[in-house]
């Protein structure tokens, strides 16, 4: 059997879900062809490991998602697989059709879509509703991750009004040969605050105001933060005050969502790249866990 007639068997045998995590929808691939090394897979459907799970929208997603499935439901699985219904409004349309162009190019790089996603990266977990993969055992006959589960502000199931089991995607490296992926024993339940459901129901707001009218209110939200706070790109005391805040407000948040990087927290809190200003630019894209914390501190606990 040639190479073509192999990813073809697989790809028939193993369907892509209308929910299912992208990722963990590989991780089903590999599990099917367990006949062959990890190396020989990635190989075999023209992929690179990825560098760690939860990037944004990486290249071998672009690639596996344009080959398998054609560009005309490329759009359709970055919303409903790779949660583009989460993330497309932090960022321009025309942005992001030049970010997928390049990705797509023979060349492979290390660029991610949004600026601050190599710093936030490590912080990003798997997450995973028991019941919802049960119903999917039952409906497919294999359990399923739910995508917008993946969300970065995502911590309940508000099909089953369950809090989300979350797995750090630190315990994975690229995509592993192996079964750990599917062993749910390994994903522990948090403990969740007022602050975790506040940003969760951010992300429903996200979704009942669509892409396009979320885009607007983020660009709005970026003016009022920037005029109302009478913050200067020039060092000024209104400026370091805000900064200093938020840096510390920063160093808190990350450290609530996510207690096993504590450390980790307060050392990238001081990152200029996670700076208000990189928030508060109407001009650039905005990682959406980045917003959505300044938005938590601008409204709740700054202080002019």
């Amino acid at each position: 059997m040639n190479n073509d007639s192999l990813v073809t068997m697989m790809f028939d045998n193993v369907l892509l879900q209308t929910e299912e995590y992208f990722p963990s929808y590989v991780y089903r691939l590999m599990q099917f062809a367990n006949f062959m090394g990890a190396r020989n897979f990635l190989d075999l459907l023209k992929m690179s490991s990825a560098r760690q799970i939860g990037e944004t929208l990486p290249r071998w997603a672009v690639v596996l998602a344009t080959q398998n499935y054609g560009a005309e439901k490329f759009t359709q699985i970055l919303d409903n697989n790779l949660l583009g219904r989460y993330w497309r409004s932090f960022i321009e349309e025309s942005e992001l059709d030049q970010f997928v162009a390049q990705q797509r190019s023979k060349r492979a790089t290390g660029r991610v879509l949004f600026n601050a996603e190599k710093i936030l990266l490590p912080f990003q977990s798997i997450k995973l509703c028991p019941a919802c993969f049960d119903e999917s055992v039952q409906a497919y006959g294999v359990g399923v991750w739910n995508a917008q589960h993946q969300a970065a502000t995502s911590f309940v199931c508000h099909k089953h009004q369950q809090v989300l089991l979350q797995r750090p995607v630190s315990q994975f490296s690229g995509f592993e040969f192996s079964q750990s992926f599917f062993d749910r024993d390994a994903y522990v339940t948090p403990n969740i605050s007022l602050f975790h459901r506040w940003l969760d129901f951010e992300i429903l707001r996200i979704y009942e105001l669509g892409v396009e009218a979320h885009r607007d209110e983020v660009k709005l939200h970026k003016r009022v933060f920037m005029e109302s706070s009478f913050y200067s790109h020039k060092p000024c005391s209104t400026s370091v005050n805000l900064n200093k805040q938020w840096r510390l407000s920063l160093s808190k948040y990350l450290a609530i969502l996510y207690p096993h990087m504590k450390n980790e927290a307060e050392r990238i809190s001081s990152n200029t790249g996670l700076q208000a200003s990189a928030i508060m630019n109407v001009e650039s894209s905005v990682h959406p866990l980045l917003y959505l914390l300044f938005k938590f501190f601008y409204l709740h606990e700054f202080k002019p």
